[in-house]
């Protein structure tokens, strides 16, 4: 007998931002915030971790957070590296499966220390199936909302400038068959 196997790798995972993607500055509005962004993809998957740039002045361990569009927390993680700053990248305690077409926000929650780029969804940010649909058409992208605390974030729903506060996913599309 002559059997042949054959396998499909995985798709890579995909993320928003690439690791080269910086922020225009760094700000501190003093108080407790989240911070996050509205995406999209064109195909089933799992968010298997959060990522976000972190500000150097940021002193406290960080919340991240994954919600539905309605407020709902799907998953949330805890990044405790106090002296970090760049891309940080925390794994989700289980991946969530999310579907094709439908919004999600990824965020993370600050002692007030963060990064922004004002106007960075004044267009529409793809990367391979994710979206981070332009503000004007996401009823605004680039959200933020102040409270919660280190160990509860909170549900941003405040939007200034279409600025990107710089939340990012890793997303690992479904294996199509």
């Amino acid at each position: 007998f002559n059997i042949a196997v054959s396998t499909t790798p995985p798709p890579a995972p995909v993320s928003l931002f690439s690791a080269s993607s910086t922020p225009a500055g760094s700000f501190n509005d003093g108080q407790q915030v989240e911070l996050g962004v509205k995406f999209t993809s064109s195909v089933a998957g799992q968010i298997t971790a959060l990522k976000f740039y972190r500000s150097a002045s940021d002193t406290g361990p960080d919340v991240v957070d994954l919600w539905s569009a309605t407020g709902t927390r799907l998953a949330t993680a805890t990044f405790t590296n106090t002296t970090a700053s760049g891309w940080q990248t925390v794994q989700l305690p289980t991946p969530v499966s999310i579907n094709a077409n439908t919004t999600y926000i990824a965020s993370y929650h600050t002692t007030g220390a963060y990064v922004a780029s004002g106007g960075g969804f004044s267009s529409p940010v793809t990367s391979g199936p994710l979206t981070a649909p332009s503000s004007a058409s996401a009823g605004g992208n680039g959200v933020y909302g102040y409270g919660g605390n280190s160990t509860t974030g909170l549900f941003p729903t405040n939007t200034f400038n279409s600025a990107n506060y710089w939340a990012d996913v890793v997303f690992q599309p479904q294996l199509v068959g």
